[in-house]
């Protein structure tokens, strides 16, 4: 009878084969994470940068706003609403469940939307930020810190936060019964709530009380 007589290095070749395919699939799936953890990172940064640039603006948006009040007080408008240009002269009566929902801010009818030329004030990089697809959006909303809406500070039931002098230059004063007596113009506090809207649906919201005197 003949044998056939199997050669051990044919026996090897394919062990040999089997570690080469394991290798290169286990190299693949190295690089595979190596690549999505690169990516991660980039994607982390460019957040990041994203973040920053909403908070800038937002500073922005806030220096826009104070400048609003002050021309409202020079004017002495202080007192009456202007919701088409973010301006509310109260409080509101029930706040909204959250400053970042898309249906709280509705640009010229009860919010400010500045272009980006007034946001930017004139700095180019910033606005092709602002300008470009997928840019940044800024809106603001001004609240004096009152009850009683279209009324001047001191009228009844209105109950404002502010400061004041009594007389010479010694602070404070109040509303009670009895109490001395508000001389010269008073320092109202004014909340200034501001949304910037970037790419990949980031929204950053930030709110800063401001005093003026009016």
């Amino acid at each position: 009878m003949n044998r056939l007589l199997r050669s051990p290095r044919t026996g090897q070749r394919g062990v040999v084969l089997f570690i080469t395919l394991v290798v290169l699939v286990a190299l693949a799936l190295g690089a595979l994470a190596m690549f999505r953890g690169s990516l991660g990172t980039t994607l982390i940064a460019t957040n990041v940068t994203y973040r920053q640039a909403a908070l800038n603006l937002s500073d922005n948006g806030v220096q826009l706003a104070t400048a609003a009040i002050a021309a409202r007080a020079a004017a002495g408008l202080v007192n009456t609403s202007d919701e088409a240009n973010g301006y509310f002269s109260a409080i509101p009566a029930a706040e909204p469940a959250s400053y970042a929902d898309m249906g709280v801010w509705n640009c010229g009818a009860d919010a400010a939307c500045p272009t980006a030329l007034q946001v930017c004030s004139g700095n180019a990089a910033c606005e092709a930020e602002v300008t470009k697809g997928q840019g940044l959006t800024v809106f603001y909303k001004i609240h004096r810190m009152c009850t009683q809406p279209n009324v001047a500070y001191n009228a009844p039931n209105n109950i404002c936060a502010l400061t004041v002098k009594t007389g010479g230059t010694s602070p404070g004063g109040s509303l009670a019964v009895g109490a001395t007596q508000f001389t010269g113009n008073p320092t109202l506090y004014f909340r200034i709530t501001t949304r910037v809207d970037g790419p990949r649906n980031t929204r950053t919201v930030t709110q800063t009380v401001v005093a003026l005197q009016t």
